[in-house]
């Protein structure tokens, strides 16, 4: 929509942070896909998710038309990252391949990341996701 968004925007609530390649991506558009299903789960959890994108503004925008022709809202915030500066913050790029890399979060009230996975695949386990995350919160969330 061309607003931005800070961490201040979740300051005090646990969240799920997503680093996903595009629309381009089809094992991104599948985790999407699951973590936009799962999305009711996530938030009776206490999560806030959130995914960050290699495309660019017109690109989401794109995307976000595809989900929503059939009538449905997508459940969480898509940002444009095309200079992939915040990639390149979360350590989710590869500095030898040059490329951007897949990430998923999970991050404390308090903004300290409690769960990470880089990789070249796209993290899937939403059920995982869930329970480590609230477990990691218990122990940890407040603390950090």
């Amino acid at each position: 929509t061309g607003g931005s968004i800070s961490r201040g925007d979740y300051e005090g609530k646990p969240v799920v942070l997503i680093f996903y390649l595009g629309h381009g991506c089809l094992h991104c558009a599948e985790q999407l896909e699951k973590f936009a299903g799962n999305a009711s789960l996530f938030k009776e959890a206490g999560f806030e998710v959130l995914a960050i994108s290699t495309d660019s503004e017109s690109d989401l925008i794109k995307s976000r038309e595809k989900w929503e022709k059939d009538g449905k809202s997508f459940p969480f915030p898509l940002v444009a990252d095309p200079a992939l500066s915040v990639f390149r913050e979360w350590s989710a790029y590869d500095d030898f391949e040059k490329e951007p890399l897949h990430g998923t979060f999970v991050i404390s009230p308090s903004g300290k990341v409690l769960w990470q996975d880089i990789s070249s695949d796209p993290f899937m386990d939403c059920d995982f996701l869930i329970k480590e995350g609230q477990r990691l919160v218990q122990l940890h969330g407040q603390d950090l």
